[in-house]
């Protein structure tokens, strides 16, 4: 019954247990009330139900708080890692005598430049394999 693999929690069948069945056994804080009755003509149901409820105790439910993020929340969060990240790396360069580099996003020039530096990289390569293949 303790085992986290075990794909069912043997909860009593009823009306109420089918309703909660995604929340018994799983992400939530699961209470059991045991209802016994002193008297002899209900003493089958009363140890049916002591029963069940010892059985119960073995069954672990791990419950962690389910919350959806805003995305405004999640890119402000972003943004204030990267500019931390990028401190961290400037610190790293001044202490490795490495110089101010900057990290900022490429400007069109830098682009434009990088491409034309890749696409003369690539020529070169593709040329002599086009001539051997001929």
């Amino acid at each position: 019954l303790g085992n986290k693999s075990r794909d069912h929690i043997p909860y009593r069948s009823s009306k109420l247990t089918h309703m909660l069945k995604d929340s018994l056994g799983g992400n939530c804080k699961t209470v059991m009330i045991a209802n016994v009755w002193g008297e002899a003509p209900q003493i089958d149901e009363t140890l049916s139900t002591c029963k069940f409820a010892q059985r119960m105790q073995r069954v672990s439910n791990e419950a962690t708080i389910n919350y959806k993020q805003d995305d405004s929340v999640l890119i402000r969060k972003y943004e204030r890692e990267i500019r931390d990240l990028k401190q961290e790396l400037a610190m790293h360069d001044s202490f490795s005598a490495q110089g101010m580099k900057t990290y900022d996003p490429y400007t069109s020039v830098q682009r434009a430049d990088l491409r034309q530096h890749v696409l003369e990289f690539l020529t070169k390569e593709a040329a002599p394999k086009d001539e051997s293949m001929s």
